[in-house]
């Protein structure tokens, strides 16, 4: 049996994208895909994740070069300057200061994850969750999309199940946002499982007052430490007993 998850390499992410790593043999950095256009809710998560502080949840965010730029693949996409990794840093150590295991968390991952030497977000990201992985002991075979060379021209479907055959794998699992592409037909006849994820969002201990479950995964690290990968508990279920597909 061999479950493979296709991602693509979001900024230090929420706790949801180290439980698809939990479940899976093969993951995939979906590279060779182009960038969301736009600001706000168009960036999804690729350039920006909330972190919590005493005053709310505020977003962590990674100025790019976009300039000038049309189509534009997640690969190519350079930062904009390297100031922000200082600032990173400074609120980062403002908002959890507090936290039981900040010293060790923050020393040991987050700042050689800000030391990474790379002008690329997408090399930034992709040593981020390798770093973050394996402290939480989540570690499947990591590839690149873009070193697949699996052709651009077919539809989506088509190219998440080139590369789900690249590795023979038996089980797709996936986030929610694929539902609004996903072709169930062709997978089923290549005899593989398409799953989504159900998240649990088991709460855990958090400073600064109501739970919430979608800041980046660093706020478990910091809160709860080497025991954080027992809260990765999240399953996948077969896409036609899944909630959200109608």
């Amino acid at each position: 049996m061999i479950r493979i998850v296709i991602s693509q390499p979001m900024f230090l992410p929420w706790r949801g994208m180290f439980e698809q790593l939990k479940l899976s043999d093969v993951f995939v950095f979906y590279d060779d895909v182009q960038i969301p256009k736009g600001g706000g809710k168009g960036r999804g998560f690729i350039t920006r994740v909330q972190i919590k502080t005493k005053s709310g949840w505020k977003w962590l965010s990674v100025p790019v070069d976009r300039s000038g730029k049309g189509y534009q693949l997640i690969k190519d996409v350079c930062f904009q300057n390297a100031d922000w990794r200082n600032r990173h840093l400074t609120a980062i150590k403002c908002a959890y200061a507090d936290t039981p295991f900040f010293n060790e968390i923050y020393e040991s991952l987050v700042v050689p994850i800000y030391e990474y030497k790379t002008k690329f977000l997408n090399e930034f990201s992709i040593n981020a969750i390798k770093k973050l992985s394996s402290y939480l002991g989540t570690i499947p075979k990591f590839y690149i999309s873009s070193d697949l060379n699996i052709s651009l021209k077919e539809d989506p479907s088509q190219r998440v199940l080139g590369i789900c055959r690249r590795f023979k794998a038996d089980e797709y699992i996936t986030g929610h946002g694929a539902r609004n592409y996903l072709n169930y037909e062709i997978f089923e006849k290549n005899n593989i499982s398409v799953k989504y994820m159900e998240y649990k969002c088991t709460p855990y201990p958090q400073l600064y007052g109501e739970f919430n479950p979608y800041v980046t995964i660093l706020d478990l690290l910091f809160n709860v430490g080497p025991e954080s990968c027992n809260l990765l508990d999240s399953d996948a279920v077969y896409w036609k007993e899944w909630k959200g597909v109608s």
